[in-house]
């Protein structure tokens, strides 16, 4: 019977003479320990340095949610329920920076310990991303986008983590209304992690509408008020039509302003410039509605505008993803460095003051305005260069991470509201977390072919384990 038995399959501690796999394993609990180190400290900088985190309108109102338990789906409602419980631990702002801070880098760590390279350069790594100015930029922000960014990133650091992907997976579709195209290609890579084919897709494409149904359900059942928050990006549509076609669309009493005209607010998100220099005309006067009858009305009238005149809707939201991208300048909220809400109206304490290095980071950020660094088109581009690499070099964690940034931020051309830097966080978190991960792979690779052989001719570091890995 042992004749028929199956041959047990070689395993990379098999390539490694017995002697040397000690040391093997000794070096790889090495490279775990600099990268949990690492990690552990750049978290614990960024607590210090951001504290208690930043609160803009939309925090304040997501905390005020959590305080009252009364809750909208304005916002996804994930993070009103995250804050009710960091609130009654730590309460106010810093309980939730804990949390989306500690989340990110715990992500961010499982997924430096993936990179083929030596530990110093996994370290490095995670260092350089600690420091970027397009992502500590909004790191102290308690925005929505900055927690999706840090799920979605976990969301990766498990995928190949069957019991703990689903979890994750989910919360971080619910953490955002559009979260879901840059989940799904998440899930992509947790159910084909080795080929991508039509099953394979079409597998995905199931999961990822369960998941996008599960949150829906969820949102609807925890929900205390519905306010239609999709008619965020119709009314901005409608504006943008009607500037563009020279016409006055006609909406239900519900969504057209009644108040005097100097007292009118040209566009309901009138805070940036950008937008309403490109949709906004005086004879449009739009606001919110949380009337049911009307918003339904008003979605079929946006369908049957659209249909009318799609060459107007095509110009509006191509000129918005420009802005959005930064093609003319950087998008508005590209960097949040203070509190800054009525605590009046959320019935909130006063924000408090920041810190000596709050002032000097707002201040240097600022002067960096008109820079580079802060145009999402960099990283657009950046993402689709590291997925061309990473597809040659078939390093499949860094592709599926670029390509999820840019499937996210493809589907904002038809849900932003606005040209706001939060909206694009993830493409450029994705964009940055593939490059770097491409470049530490090629340093550890110049390392190995730069290392001493042994007497078989065979390059000692490229063996399986040499830098705490599976294989180089």
């Amino acid at each position: 019977m042992s004749a028929l038995r199956t041959p047990r399959r070689a395993s990379s501690s098999d390539l490694v003479p017995a002697a040397e796999r000690g040391p093997l394993a000794a070096r790889a609990r090495g490279a775990t320990a600099t990268v949990a180190i690492t990690a552990l400290c750049c978290a614990l900088s960024w607590l210090v340095l951001l504290h208690p985190g930043f609160m803009s309108p939309d925090s304040a109102h997501q905390l005020a949610q959590a305080r009252s338990g009364v809750l909208t789906d304005w916002h996804a409602p994930l993070m009103a329920i995250l804050w009710m419980a960091t609130d009654r631990i730590v309460p106010g702002a810093f309980g939730m920076l804990v949390l989306q801070t500690t989340i990110m880098w715990i992500a961010l760590a499982l997924l430096a310990q993936r990179i083929a390279a030596p530990a110093w350069t996994k370290a490095c790594f995670l260092l350089v991303l600690a420091t970027a100015p397009p992502v500590v930029s909004i790191a102290g922000a308690l925005w929505k986008d900055v927690l999706m960014a840090a799920l979605v990133t976990l969301a990766f650091g498990v995928a190949d983590r069957r019991l703990v992907f689903w979890p994750v997976a989910l919360l971080a579709t619910m953490s955002r209304h559009n979260a879901i195209p840059a989940v799904a290609v998440a899930v992509l890579l947790h159910l084909a992690p080795a080929r991508v084919d039509v099953r394979a897709l079409a597998r995905a494409a199931l999961a990822g509408a369960l998941l996008f149904a599960t949150a829906l359900g969820f949102n609807a059942l925890v929900v205390d008020q519905q306010t239609h928050p999709e008619q965020v990006f119709l009314i901005g549509d409608f504006i943008g039509i009607s500037v563009t076609t020279q016409t006055i669309p006609t909406v239900d009493a519900c969504h057209r302003k009644t108040a005097p005209a100097e007292r009118r607010r040209t566009l309901p998100f009138d805070d940036d410039p950008k937008v309403k220099a490109v949709l906004v005309a005086a004879a449009t006067q739009f606001q919110y509605c949380t009337d049911e009858a009307a918003s339904r009305s008003l979605l079929e009238r946006w369908m049957a505008l659209v249909a009318e005149h799609p060459a107007a809707y095509l110009h509006v939201r191509s000129r918005l993803a420009e802005h959005l991208l930064g093609i003319d300048e950087a998008p508005g909220n590209f960097m949040l460095a203070r509190s800054i809400y009525d605590p009046v109206r959320f019935r909130l304490e006063p924000p408090p003051s920041p810190s000596s290095f709050q002032e000097w980071l707002g201040a240097a950020l600022w002067r960096w305005r008109d820079a580079l660094v802060f145009r999402p088109w960099i990283y657009g581009a950046l993402g689709l260069v590291a997925v061309a690499v990473a597809a040659l070099r078939r390093r499949r964690w860094p592709l599926f991470i670029a390509l999820s940034g840019i499937a996210s931020e493809c589907g904002l051309f038809f849900v932003a509201p606005s040209a706001d830097y939060r909206y694009s966080y993830w493409m450029i978190v994705s964009a940055l977390i593939a490059a770097l991960w491409l470049i530490a792979e090629a340093i550890g690779r110049a390392t190995a072919h730069a290392a001493p052989r042994d007497g078989r001719g065979i390059d000692a570091r490229r063996r399986c384990g040499a830098h705490g890995i599976a294989c180089v």
